[in-house]
């Protein structure tokens, strides 16, 4: 495919599994939004690096859970061709004060509406053109039965796999394609937040490949479910061996 004059938006593109997939795609000569919520300066550290490799790339801030930031973000950036939805909620960073109620509504809010919202805007934009690539980053933890402080994050990522089936049909007659992404556990620079040494080799064991993917791999299936026409309503499951969902 030809990436040159696409425009790639990456929703929570500032850290983590996004950070990379937006490295990744900048290295293929399309232009690259990296979207971040609150830290600008680490989403414009991120356009920054793909920018002194040579690529074209700039740095968003937008809440995607915000129906009118989201219209405003499209608009300004029009066209936009390709969508990675990766904004997400880190379900270990739950403070204690906080409600179920409150957390159910803040992890559906960004997690599935802010994927949601993008996909609808990247749909009005992408049909008229006859093109348009959404890519919606789930997780392993769509199929597993989730630990109690882990619903609202499991919920949140199966929904995800039913915008990419609805996008896919809608899409289909206009040339956008949707399709999924569920990792397993990846390596990202904030693991140590989240795991202990022990914790990590302990969730390593339960994997058939020993180890968690890194970030590299799960942008690697991002550009290749952007890049293949004929994948669409599909999800590449990324999890080494760790649950092997239909």
């Amino acid at each position: 495919m030809d990436w040159q004059g696409k425009t790639a938006l990456v929703t929570g593109g500032s850290q983590g599994i996004g950070r990379i997939i937006a490295l990744s795609l900048g290295r293929t000569g399309c232009r690259v939004v990296v979207n971040c919520a609150n830290n600008i300066d680490k989403a414009e550290s991120v356009a920054a690096e793909i920018r002194a490799a040579g690529g074209n790339a700039s740095a968003w801030r937008c809440n995607v859970a915000d129906e009118a930031m989201v219209k405003q973000m499209f608009q300004e950036l029009a066209p936009v061709d390709i969508l990675v939805n990766n904004a997400r909620l880190d379900p270990w960073r739950r403070s204690a004060e906080m409600s179920e109620g409150d957390w159910w509504s803040q992890v559906m809010d960004v997690n599935l509406k802010g994927a949601f919202l993008c996909s609808l805007e990247l749909f009005q934009q992408a049909r008229e053109r006859g093109w348009g690539r959404i890519i919606n980053i789930s997780s392993v933890r769509a199929f597993r039965p989730a630990e109690m402080n882990m619903i609202a994050y499991g919920v949140s990522k199966l929904g995800m796999h039913g915008l990419t089936r609805a996008f896919a049909e809608n899409g289909a007659p206009f040339g956008i394609t949707a399709n999924t992404i569920a990792p397993g556990m990846v390596i990202t620079e904030n693991i140590n937040l989240r795991l202990s040494p022990e914790k990590y080799q302990q969730e390593s064991a339960a994997i058939p490949l020993g180890r968690g993917a890194t970030s590299e791999e799960i942008a690697e299936a991002v550009l290749f479910a952007i890049s293949n026409a004929y994948l669409t309503g599909e999800t590449i499951n990324i999890n080494g061996g760790m649950y092997y969902a239909p």
